[in-house]
């Protein structure tokens, strides 16, 4: 074995002279400087989350991505710097978060303009924002047919109603809400057609949805008119919704994004499911595999990606009568059969408002 071993040696010293004779050193240098490039590793793959708002934890949208971005960082061993930003920063965070990341996420109606704005700027930057449309070379964007998925939780609430009467409190009056609130509208009207619908806003904008004590008063407007059940889609001020219904008789919440039974399980009805985390991982490994492309991406029932969320902590809150006549609807929306709209379609019968703006609309049926 030895003397294998020394053969082997004396037979490269002699093959690194004869390299040395024939090209020169400087040739033999090139050479065993190269020879090891290929077995270096590629520079990391940096991918930034640059949140719209100071809103993990309040059991929004901002959580079901950070979940998303959770499981990408376990199992794609990915390095994810997050960021949670304001609207004072959101353009700074997302050049920021651009100049260190060959992938930047983002969430939210609101980041469309800074988005539209930052993309530009790192064309060789690939972007991605949620829950709006972004029309350029270097963005991903995911729109959700939300209102085919507040249609079902839409239908619950007119099939749980005892009074005949339902609430819905949006965090910001604007036309992605509207959408929200199209479907909620078409969903209860689909199976209880006589039942009367209050409706509120808490702000103009995306302030909105970080009012609480706004959200508090509404809902305790709105069920000491008889409304028994509210679907809100205001973020935190949605937990506002909570505590009225807590104070109340018989009173409950249809939630948004995530199944936060556990927090009320006698109030918490059910909830609006939007797989932002399904998405938010899956084009982060689409990145990291290198054939990330842009382009709008909507997804809605058929794509399994909205829908309500139903588990053991509202087994007790909805019957089985009331799922089957669910899963019936949602099977006639992904077969064509039912159109949801997208913009509130009902009368408004009157309109009210307080000081600071909030409105509050009764709709006849």
């Amino acid at each position: 074995m030895n003397y294998l071993n020394v053969l082997k040696n004396a037979t490269s010293l002699v093959f690194g002279l004869l390299l040395i004779y024939i090209c020169g050193c400087d040739r033999v240098q090139d050479i065993i400087v190269s020879e090891p490039q290929d077995t270096m590793k590629a520079a990391p793959i940096r991918v930034s989350v640059v949140y719209p708002g100071d809103c993990l934890g309040d059991s929004s949208y901002c959580d079901v991505l950070y979940n998303g971005v959770q499981k990408a960082k376990a199992e794609l061993s990915l390095e994810i710097t997050e960021i949670e930003s304001n609207f004072e920063t959101w353009d700074m965070q997302l050049q920021a978060a651009a100049g260190n990341s060959g992938l930047v996420i983002t969430s939210g109606y609101q980041m469309a303009a800074p988005v539209s704005r930052v993309a530009p700027e790192f064309p060789d930057v690939m972007f991605v924002i949620f829950d709006a449309a972004v029309d350029l070379p270097n963005v991903v964007s995911f729109t959700h047919r939300v209102n085919e998925g507040t249609f079902l939780v839409g239908a619950i609430a007119g099939l749980k109603s005892r009074t005949g009467k339902v609430g819905y409190i949006g965090g910001a009056d604007v036309p992605l809400l509207h959408e929200f609130e199209a479907g909620y509208l078409a969903g209860v009207r689909a199976v209880n057609p006589d039942v009367e619908i209050v409706r509120g806003y808490v702000a103009d904008d995306q302030q909105g949805f970080y009012d609480p004590v706004k959200g508090q008063e509404i809902a305790t407007a709105q069920y000491d008119s008889g409304v028994d059940v509210i679907y809100t889609m205001a973020d935190q001020s949605g937990f506002g919704a909570v505590e009225a219904a807590k104070l109340a008789e018989d009173r409950y919440v249809i939630w948004n994004y995530m199944d936060i039974t556990d927090v009320a399980p006698s109030i918490i009805l059910t909830g609006l499911r939007v797989g932002i985390d399904e998405s938010a991982y899956k084009v982060i490994q689409e990145f990291a595999a290198g054939n990330l492309m842009a382009g709008v991406r909507s997804l809605g029932l058929a794509e399994d990606n909205v829908g309500y969320l139903f588990g053991e902590g509202n087994k007790g809150l909805i019957s089985d009568d009331i799922l089957e006549k669910v899963k019936a609807l949602k099977a006639s929306i992904i077969a064509g059969e039912i159109t949801v709209p997208t913009v509130p379609e009902l009368e408004i019968q009157a309109t009210t408002s307080d000081d600071e703006g909030a409105e509050i609309s009764p709709i006849a049926p």
